[in-house]
């Protein structure tokens, strides 16, 4: 049994994404569901990326696993008051001019027609039935992997379990736990913060909420893709596909309402993702990174810099005799994307910009970022008496930068030594209020 808050599902039978001609008609088709799948930006469901090989992991090399300490994001989400609002109002105007004026097959239109808002403003950000089995399955996966090693049973001496004040990373924490015990267990759960000096370092940082989350210069180039050939080229081409010209604004609620009630529902699309071809969903899931890699990447060094403080009580608690073995925080997109930008991972040997649409790119928060997210490391006690670390991230054991390459697990001690110095240096009230002139992204670029 999940444990779940308000739970709202889509069941429509819906087809994808290749185009069948019948004159000049858009028809939708069922060879491609993966283009929509993978494509989804922050809302990509993660069953979709997950890694389902759980061969057991406890012991590397010769080495057994004695520490972890991992950050995972909330499972799927009801959307935001804003994307509700437009489902019941924007998306909803579409609606009747697709099933009156729309150049689509008779089949997509009938979908449309059927179609109606699942969730009230009441339901925001709630996790679902989908995002409280994505943490349940995560957890099992967990047992599987590092059995042998990990307690059956809860014990508040081996596990640490932490989630914010926030209802869909507590129930995130709650679903994890009882897959992971294969029983519901009494945990022992802190008490959450609003501002959690770990799992949420950038709510205390007022700095970089000026300088970058609200600074224009953040979204300079998201601004400029949004004016592109490419992204006009999908305005008309979903304009003639609606049979009324829609506007940018337009199509981002409508590819967030594809995302949202395609992450929701295991077996079924949304209707609002038959309006979308290949092109259309490359276009719009880049316009997707270069926000997500400008304000919680590599865009400011600021931004990643303060993950400073969650890496602090990594070590901390990774160097600790009495410190549980175990710990495990359930937290949010913000702190994932930052976190791997600190780590120096999938960053590109260029800055993301609007006219690299077309270039090769690591940073894809597809991939990277979808729900369930999670990036763990697992410290391993090796026969000659040494430490050695492995990071995971999406369940897949990932190399980590400035170790040496290719190989599986890196010494504990080299690995400290990477991040000596911004730890050390890491006065987070000090550089989380220096005063604040705005500038240009490229001038913060390292």
């Amino acid at each position: 049994m999940l444990f779940l808050s308000v739970s709202r599902t889509i069941l429509f039978c819906t087809l994808c994404l290749y185009p069948i001609v019948h004159s000049d008609r858009w028809c939708a088709d069922n060879t491609s569901r993966d283009i929509v799948y993978r494509r989804l930006g922050t809302k990509t469901p993660y069953r979709h990326i997950q890694n389902k090989d759980v061969r057991n992991i406890a012991t590397v090399n010769g080495c057994t696993l004695s520490k972890i300490w991992g950050l995972f994001r909330h499972g799927t989400r009801n959307p935001s008051e804003s994307i509700i609002n437009h489902m019941h109002g924007t998306l909803v105007g579409l609606q009747r001019d697709i099933v009156e004026h729309g150049r689509m097959c008779r089949d997509n239109i009938a979908q449309f027609e059927a179609w109606k808002p699942q969730v009230t403003v009441a339901d925001a950000k709630l996790l679902v039935r989908e995002g409280g089995a994505e943490l349940f399955r995560l957890g099992e996966r967990f047992r599987k992997r590092f059995a042998g090693q990990l307690p059956d049973r809860y014990d508040a001496d081996r596990f640490y379990f932490k989630y914010t004040r926030t209802e869909r990373a507590e129930y995130s924490a709650r679903n994890f736990t009882l897959g992971l015990f294969a029983r519901e267990e009494p945990i022992g759960y802190p008490e959450p913060l609003a501002r959690d000096p770990v799992l949420r370092f950038y709510k205390g940082c007022d700095k970089w909420r000026n300088a970058v989350k609200e600074n224009p210069y953040a979204y300079q180039e998201v601004d400029r893709f949004g004016s592109s050939s490419e992204m006009r080229a999908v305005v008309e081409k979903l304009s003639k596909r609606i049979g009324t010209f829609v506007s940018p604004e337009e199509i981002h609620a409508m590819y967030q309402a594809c995302a949202f009630e395609t992450a929701w529902n295991e077996r079924e699309l949304s209707p609002w993702c038959l309006l979308f071809d290949k092109e259309t969903l490359s276009v719009l899931e880049y316009s997707q990174d270069l926000k997500y890699y400008w304000v919680d990447g590599y865009g400011y060094e600021l931004t990643y810099r303060q993950a400073c403080a969650a890496f602090r009580d990594l070590f901390e608690r990774f160097d600790s005799a009495t410190a549980p073995a175990f710990t495990f925080y359930f937290t949010h997109s913000g702190t994932v994307l930052k976190s791997l930008a600190f780590l120096g991972l999938y960053r590109d040997n260029e800055p993301l910009v609007a006219q690299h649409y077309r270039y090769k790119r690591k940073w894809r928060v597809s991939h990277i970022d979808a729900f369930a997210s999670n990036l763990y490391f697992a410290m391993y006690r090796c026969p000659n008496g040494t430490q050695s670390v492995g990071l995971y991230h999406q369940e897949r054991l990932t190399p980590i930068p400035g170790c040496p390459e290719g190989a599986m697990l890196c010494s504990y001690e080299h690995f400290k030594k990477l991040y000596d110095d911004r730890i050390e240096q890491c006065d987070f009230d000090t550089m989380c209020s220096e005063p604040f002139v705005p500038t240009s992204p490229k001038d913060e670029l390292l």
